[in-house]
């Protein structure tokens, strides 16, 4: 049990730090990919040079967003390992409810750039920006889930 209460701590740690700092993102992106965030999105979405201005300046503002929201995921698995060991109803409840919320303000983000990209690209373009977030996202809930410990049997604490 404290191997695993150690492990999410230090994925806690690690996540941290990748939400908090663009240069450890680039890391995660560069050790994965061999290039940045930035550079995979480019090469998939192959901008013309109008295209380019003004996706990029929304891209920033996603970005600046999307980070802030990092930081509250970051907030709620710290709670949770802090919390784990000694999980109540009241504890679980508020636990879910952040992530839940969590999610909900990134997809809203996600309608909102949507909606920006479509109007100053295309629908299309929107799309492609989409799908490669949306596959970068999952890669990193998923690298997140595999750290996380499952709540096992436990009795309720009160």
């Amino acid at each position: 049990m404290k191997k695993i209460f150690f492990l999410a701590i230090c994925l806690v740690f690690a996540v941290a730090s990748m939400a908090q700092s663009s240069n450890d993102e680039v890391t995660l992106f560069q050790s994965m990919y061999g290039m940045s965030k930035q550079q995979l999105i480019a090469d998939h979405m192959k901008f013309t040079e109008a295209e380019s201005v003004k996706f990029w300046k929304i891209y920033d503002e996603y970005e600046i967003a999307r980070k802030e929201i990092g930081k509250s995921r970051v907030a709620n698995i710290k709670d949770y390992a802090e919390n784990y060991e000694k999980m109540s109803n009241e504890k679980a409840t508020q636990i879910v409810k952040a992530s839940l919320a969590n999610t909900s303000a990134f997809i809203k983000l996600q309608d909102k750039t949507f909606k920006k990209v479509s109007k100053e690209l295309s629908p299309i373009r929107a799309a492609q920006f989409y799908q490669i977030e949306l596959f970068l996202e999952n890669i990193v809930r998923t690298r997140i889930s595999d750290e996380i410990p499952l709540i096992e049997h436990m009795e309720v604490k009160k």
